[in-house]
């Protein structure tokens, strides 16, 4: 039996992860609000048009809430990876954080230092996100 869902796009959970990569990868240097406002409209996007499909067996509800959490998570920390941008630039002003002997472009040096705060809040996200939609859409059983 298939079921279709009317006016639900399987597709968004793949567009929007697609979208957040490519403008987080490829702006280079520091996070910036663009990367905020990409990060909001895909969660709109998702949120919009994404519903998860009826799992089949409990593997499926899993790994359906992992891979929504980590979209929605990566969304989210795109969202808020130009707030972090500030704190990291205002720890390295004050001289509670120092960027490399190295560095010669200090923009992306800034940007280089705020990776793993950004992955660190993306994970975070990710996991209560998919513990949220498993939650929320568990597996169940069909009845006979």
């Amino acid at each position: 039996m298939t079921t279709t869902m009317r006016g639900v796009d399987q597709g968004a959970l793949t567009a929007t992860t697609f979208t957040t990569v490519f403008v987080l990868v490829m702006d280079a240097g520091e996070y910036d609000l663009l990367n905020g406002v990409v990060g909001l409209v895909c969660a709109l996007i998702l949120l919009a048009y994404y519903r998860p499909l009826p799992a089949q067996t409990p593997f499926d509800a899993k790994t359906g809430a992992w891979a929504f959490g980590a979209v929605a998570g990566l969304q989210v920390a795109s969202g808020v990876s130009w707030l972090i941008q500030l704190a990291v630039n205002s720890a390295v002003d004050s001289g509670l954080m120092r960027l490399s002997e190295e560095c010669r472009d200090r923009s992306q040096c800034l940007g280089d230092a705020a990776d793993l705060p950004v992955v660190l809040f993306w994970a975070a996200s990710a996991l209560v996100l998919g513990c949220q939609h498993h939650q929320r859409f568990p597996y169940i059983p069909p009845t006979t």
